[in-house]
């Protein structure tokens, strides 16, 4: 360590102008090239793993954008409180998901859906108690139809950390469904 310190001290030395050094003065460092993505270091996921990490991907987009109208929609304090921590659980979710995928190189849209989009934009319009009702009825069905989702993939994914993240995160689904149930939402149907 200390003949690498003393290269580099004469190496940075020899590097300095010789006029420049009574007036040194900070270099400005160059603008960083923009990042790439990194080369995926793991085989790309089998079509299902990959299915299942699109759809996961769409679900967390529309879990975020209905849980954001809720945090200023919601007439309820508690209300509030759920779709904060919700957004937090799927924007962490997300995140987690993202740097799977892209271990395999996969880049995820982490978009809607169309039907998504649809469900949402017809959300925005509503108001008060209804907002209240439909928004918890939502978080509800996409809880227990995702918690479905993730204990197949947690049985069957072929890859390693997917398989963990999706029995963690089936868990947390679980958590979210019995909280959404708690708050007043209607049972899911199957």
């Amino acid at each position: 360590m200390k003949n690498y310190a003393v290269w580099f001290l004469c190496a940075s030395v020899s590097l300095l102008p010789a006029a420049g050094l009574a007036a040194a003065r900070p270099a400005t460092p160059p603008a960083a090239p923009p990042a790439a993505a990194p080369a995926p270091s793991l085989p790309p996921l089998t079509e299902s793993d990959s299915t299942f990490s699109e759809n996961v991907s769409a679900l967390n987009a529309f879990e975020i954008t209905i849980s954001k109208m809720a945090t200023t929609e919601a007439k309820r304090r508690k209300v509030q409180e759920f779709a904060t921590r919700s957004v937090k659980l799927h924007t962490a979710n997300e995140t987690a998901l993202s740097a799977i995928a892209l271990k395999h190189g996969l880049t995820l849209h982490k978009e809607m859906s169309p039907d998504e989009e649809e469900v949402a934009a017809q959300l925005k319009t509503e108001t008060g108690a209804k907002f209240e009702r439909d928004y918890l009825d939502l978080q509800a069905q996409a809880a227990s139809d995702a918690l479905a989702m993730f204990q197949n993939e947690a049985e069957s994914a072929s890859d390693p950390e997917l398989k963990t993240y999706a029995s963690t995160t089936a868990d947390t689904l679980q958590t979210l469904l019995n909280d959404s149930l708690k708050l007043g939402a209607a049972k899911p149907s199957r």
